[in-house]
């Protein structure tokens, strides 16, 4: 916990529980620190049975998602069960809350933090099952595979109708390849953005352009990106509808890796540096879901060898997807909301 989380303690004991006596608890919370976590839970909600808020951070996360017809509270929170997608045990910092934790993106895509970290969450909710038993061996205790309900956004009517519209769109060229190109943060060690971000440009010519960035990524990439002419950068709430539309995938360890593999599309990767948090697994995993390279220079090869050999890498993507999703053709709103609705009933008059 962070340092504001021991001084709120106190005060925080003291709110929760004389809002507890006054039967005025905020019930069931699903905490969204910004709009990218609401859109993680946004396929789970409409199976969740019991009342609930949405809780922003902020009142600046509260009015974008207002602008989506989302309406929120914003803190501060006192809930009976609290489920988030970040380790924020700060904001609510006692042990009376049940706590859900849920990933904040598809499987582990950098080595797993210390296991009382998960421990700290009376059930937190992994990708599979997999990788639930890789929990399990790590000495999280409180782990079940709960899947990633995101992925049922690429069969939400609404965005494959986006998709469709965005085919439509002025300056999209259907006649060309739509390559998606997307980079983990650029302070993590383990971005490949410096391969590409300075190359755009020469690519429109026979590309179709798309990009997404981490949502932590030095404004200075996102000028470069904004600034290049043809360029299309995304937003993490059309995310989806784009990876739709993208023929290739190019990025580098980001986890949206996963979510394409997801529809067995095409992948390509920029080899990067071996860091301490990029765990050998998850290093094979990128190798044989996508073709590697090394330089921009090798790009429109990597597209060639894809367009002679359609099914390249197919049974790789297939298997992965099994290891870090376990069926990709089910409702993954569905099957977590069955979860938590199963605990919150369990504890719910405890």
């Amino acid at each position: 916990m962070v340092l504001s989380g021991y001084l709120l303690k106190i005060p925080y004991w003291c709110c929760w529980q004389i809002q507890r006596l006054l039967g005025k608890l905020d019930g069931i919370v699903f905490y969204v620190e910004s709009e990218h976590d609401y859109f993680i839970m946004e396929y789970m909600l409409p199976h969740i049975r019991e009342p609930y808020k949405i809780m922003a951070r902020n009142k600046k996360v509260a009015g974008k998602l207002l602008e989506r017809g989302v309406k929120t509270t914003v803190l501060p929170g006192f809930p009976s069960f609290l489920v988030m997608t970040r380790h924020a045990f700060h904001r609510f910092p006692i042990q009376a809350i049940k706590k859900i934790g849920m990933r904040h993106g598809p499987y582990h895509f950098k080595r797993m933090i210390h296991s009382r970290k998960y421990n700290a969450f009376d059930l937190f909710l992994f990708t599979s099952e997999t990788e639930t038993s890789i929990a399990a061996q790590k000495g999280i205790q409180c782990g079940a595979a709960g899947g990633y309900p995101r992925l049922d956004a690429f069969r939400d009517p609404k965005t494959i109708q986006r998709c469709h519209q965005l085919s439509q769109k002025s300056g999209f060229d259907n006649k060309k390849k739509s390559l998606l190109f997307t980079s983990t943060w650029d302070k993590s060690g383990m971005s490949g953005i410096d391969h590409w971000v300075g190359n755009l440009h020469e690519l429109t010519a026979e590309y179709n352009v798309m990009v997404s960035l981490h949502p932590m990524m030095a404004q200075s990439y996102v000028s470069r990106v904004k600034n290049t002419p043809g360029i299309l950068l995304v937003d993490s709430d059309e995310l989806p509808a784009h990876m739709l539309l993208a023929d290739f995938l190019v990025s580098d360890t980001s986890s949206v890796i996963a979510e394409f593999c997801a529809l067995n599309k095409p992948i390509i990767t920029f080899r990067v540096p071996s860091v301490k948090r990029l765990t050998p697994d998850i290093q094979q995993m990128i190798s044989d879901i996508s073709l590697q390279i090394t330089h921009v220079d090798e790009l429109a090869g990597a597209v060639n060898h894809y367009l002679e050999q359609p099914d390249f890498k197919r049974s790789n993507r297939e298997y992965w997807n099994k290891i870090i999703f376990d069926n990709v053709h089910i409702s993954h709103g569905a099957k977590a909301a069955q979860i938590i609705n199963d605990f919150i009933a369990k504890h719910i008059n405890q």
